[in-house]
């Protein structure tokens, strides 16, 4: 029954479209990042924001819920489909062009955001928002979370660089916000931005450049308690330092990368920092260490050799995924000023646990990624995760802080958004979400428990 209909909706998309319903070769795309998974009825490749509204309109005809895929790289199951959905990829939607007398790019939602950076780099332009999976992940899926990143500390977030986007509604229309549509009215922008996919299908985006940037000093620091290094992090913020870069790995994360590739300075750290600083800043940076009882710095000014420094940095991800059969990443936030208490937190948790406890994180912002790892999914290990997540998740609201600096909500994070947000804050964000999707249609499932 459904070949017939997918059939008829081929005949409307655009040459190059394509509907998959073989999955044999497309495993990759019942998940994300995360360990949620979801079979769908059909992949749909669109090429076209017209191959979108087709969709949306087949969809919406035939009663299947949509969900939206950029390259699956999110961490909070945003663009994991629900069971007999309909996966839509924009991942072919990527053609890039920059205006370089307005430094402006414009981006199709499928563009991936090294491509960006790396395309405005030729023109001496820059665009600063760098997820981790920068590599990988697409413009579309980092303005749908509101992706962070490495130099969010100095140069903020995805929110502070997108000047408009364009979106197909759950109806089908074509609506434009920000520079695509300069008539006053309601900043749909800031509304977009961080929506997983539950508002609108972003088709478009215009990003704003800024001016290519001198590479910093990187500077890497060990301490002998990661207690020190996370109170250096506040104290370089208290001195009224911005970091371009201000990253932290406890000891634990830190040995984790190191037994993937060996830094032998870094055999005996409990805590490290790695930072890239404008050099008029470095030598405070040091004495700001050296005064929290830092056991090694290492300055490299020169950026073909700073590299290596950040191996550790690069290569954790890797590592975990080889040394786990279960790994849950969480990504709270907190004050900077509660950063240290947080650390030592997440410290004692991996004392009192049979479970692998371990954080690393953007320092200078207070984001403290916690990753929970298990060499087995046995019930009672998963269980223990459970259990040890909630701890964590009480103790970063009562420091004043958020369940997600950037990951998103999606399914990973729904059932704790109690715990941040009251009962009226969320009956009006549920509000906010029928108005633009009445019918569930768009990412059924996502952000908000169902109500009982």
């Amino acid at each position: 029954m459904i070949q017939s209909k997918l059939l008829e909706l081929q005949k409307s998309l655009s040459e190059n479209a394509e509907i998959i319903t073989d999955f044999s070769t497309h495993q990759e795309y019942m998940h994300d990042a995360t360990i949620e998974t979801g079979i769908p009825s059909a992949i749909i490749f669109a090429q076209t924001e017209t191959d979108i509204q087709h969709v949306v309109l087949f969809c919406r005809q035939h009663s299947f819920p949509l969900t939206v895929r950029g390259a699956g790289t999110g961490l909070s199951g945003g663009a994991v489909p629900k069971d007999g959905a309909i996966l839509l990829s924009v991942e072919r939607m990527n053609y890039l062009t920059i205006d370089t007398d307005t430094k402006i790019a414009y981006a199709q939602t499928g563009v991936i955001t090294k491509t960006i950076i790396d395309e405005a780099l030729k023109v001496n332009l820059f665009y600063p928002p760098d997820p981790a999976s920068f590599a990988e992940s697409t413009i579309g899926g980092n303005v749908a979370e509101n992706a962070g990143g490495l130099k969010c500390v100095k140069y903020g977030v995805t929110r502070d660089y997108v000047l408009g986007i364009k979106a197909v509604t759950e109806d089908g229309k074509l609506i434009s916000t920000g520079i695509y549509n300069k008539k006053p009215g309601f900043n749909f922008n800031e509304l977009f931005i961080g929506s997983e996919g539950t508002l609108v299908i972003i088709t478009d985006i215009a990003l704003k450049l800024v001016a290519k940037q001198n590479q910093g000093e990187t500077i890497l620091i060990s301490f002998s308690k990661a207690s020190d290094a996370a109170q250096t992090v506040a104290d370089i913020r208290h001195a009224g330092i911005t970091p371009i870069v201000l990253e932290f790995l406890d000891g634990d994360a830190a040995d984790c990368s190191n037994q993937y590739e060996k830094i032998d300075s870094l055999v005996n750290a409990a805590g490290i920092l790695l930072i890239e600083s404008e050099q008029k800043d470095s030598d405070e940076i040091e004495q700001l260490a050296k005064n929290n009882k830092c056991i090694f710095i290492q300055r490299e000014p020169d950026s073909s050799k700073a590299d290596t420094l950040w191996k550790v940095r690069r290569n954790l991800s890797k590592a975990v995924k080889e040394m786990a059969k279960i790994r849950i990443n969480e990504d709270v936030a907190v004050p900077i000023s509660k950063f240290p208490v947080l650390v030592a937190f997440v410290a004692e948790m991996n004392k009192n646990t049979t479970l692998r406890i371990n954080s690393f994180g953007h320092a200078g912002d207070g984001n403290l990624h916690v990753n929970f790892l298990a060499k087995t999914d046995s019930k009672e290990e998963t269980e223990a995760i459970e259990e040890q997540i909630v701890k964590l998740l009480e103790k970063t609201i009562e420091l004043g802080g958020t369940l997600s600096g950037e990951h998103g909500i999606g399914l990973a994070k729904k059932k704790y958004l109690h715990m941040e947000f009251d009962s009226a804050t969320l009956e009006a964000m549920k509000k906010v979400n029928a108005v633009f999707n009445s019918s569930s249609l768009l990412n059924p499932g996502k952000i908000f428990q169902k109500q009982q």
